[in-house]
């Protein structure tokens, strides 16, 4: 019997051709079972099945099951490539509960993903209400602001989730984000060196507000999957934005928690980090044993820039 491994889904992805999906035997003496990678990236156990069981059981994570009917009905699990390590745990665990232990493969997936969920679920803790909001703000802007100008490379600038001062980083510019629930656009500045532009680099700050209600347009999920639509013709790109969503703390899980505050967008603003824009001097030395700084800005008074300024300076990102 195959084993499903880390060279297997590779040498699936390098066999890929664009735009196409592609599948091969997943088990030597198992012709029901399948393992493939789509189009969008996503990674694939195809389990042939006579009757679709009544129920699925829940997304774990990314991890999907569903049903796929034609000439013959398939039980898909599928997950995304950075979920790669737990979509291959279940599979090895399937093929061998179908192959050696003659289960039924519907049985085996519902039971072997309950196993991983009661597992996980210390793991995939919650977002907090200002974890959701800045994410919230810095992924409307990655969207809306940086992808329309610099393209899908943008998720590998996006550095915030490496604990880096600036939420994104790239050769010539650097982009700070601030989200706000408040009535007027003020800040919390929480290091010393946020507002100070590198050497030789623009620093652009973006404002953004929103309104949080019950009756708000838009979660998280919103603007996750809204990101994956538009980097769906990369998957490099979109493994990276993967990759950093869950560093900082996004899981599928939360969809259905019931843990996701809905927001309403109000408005957002660009600045260029220089000349009167609020902050410390560059050049200010905290007095000695002080060793962090936080405080307020607020730049409702302050001139904008235009579109054409943001996109102009954003060229050179």
């Amino acid at each position: 019997m195959f084993e499903i491994t880390q060279d297997r889904w590779a040498s699936l992805r390098e066999q890929r051709l664009p735009h196409e999906d592609i599948y091969e035997q997943a088990a030597e003496d198992l012709e029901a079972a399948l393992i493939g990678v789509s189009d969008d990236g996503r990674l694939h156990l195809m389990l042939a099945i006579d009757i679709a069981p009544q129920k699925l059981p829940p997304d774990l994570q990314s991890l999907q099951v569903r049903i796929l009917e034609g000439g013959q009905i398939w039980l898909d699990v599928s997950a995304r490539s950075h979920h790669e390590e737990l979509l291959t745990l279940v599979a090895n665990k399937v093929i061998h509960a179908i192959c050696i232990e003659g289960r039924d493969p519907a049985i085996s997936v519902e039971r072997i993903i309950d196993d991983m969920r009661a597992a996980l679920r210390p793991l995939a803790l919650d977002l907090s209400a200002a974890e959701q909001i800045g994410l919230f703000g810095e992924l409307w802007v990655l969207s809306n602001v940086l992808l329309p100008t610099i393209g899908p490379r943008v998720s590998h600038l996006w550095s915030g989730p490496e604990g880096e001062r600036h939420d994104f980083i790239g050769q010539g510019v650097h982009v700070e984000v601030k989200t706000t629930t408040r009535s007027e656009p003020k800040h919390e500045i929480s290091r010393l060196d946020q507002l100070k532009a590198p050497t030789s680099k623009r620093l652009l700050f973006v404002s953004v507000m929103l309104e949080r209600s019950l009756g708000g347009d838009e979660t998280l999920a919103d603007r996750v999957d809204e990101i994956r639509k538009k980097l769906v013709s990369d998957g490099h790109a979109l493994d990276v934005f993967d990759s950093r969503l869950a560093q900082l703390g996004w899981h599928e899980g939360l969809r259905q928690t019931g843990a996701l505050l809905r927001f309403t967008f109000r408005d957002v603003h660009v600045f260029e980090v220089a000349g009167n824009f609020p902050r410390l001097p560059d050049d200010y030395v905290p007095p000695l044993g002080v060793t962090a700084i936080r405080y307020s800005i607020n730049v409702g008074s302050l001139p904008s820039l235009e579109v054409s300024q943001v996109e102009e300076v954003l060229l050179n990102a």
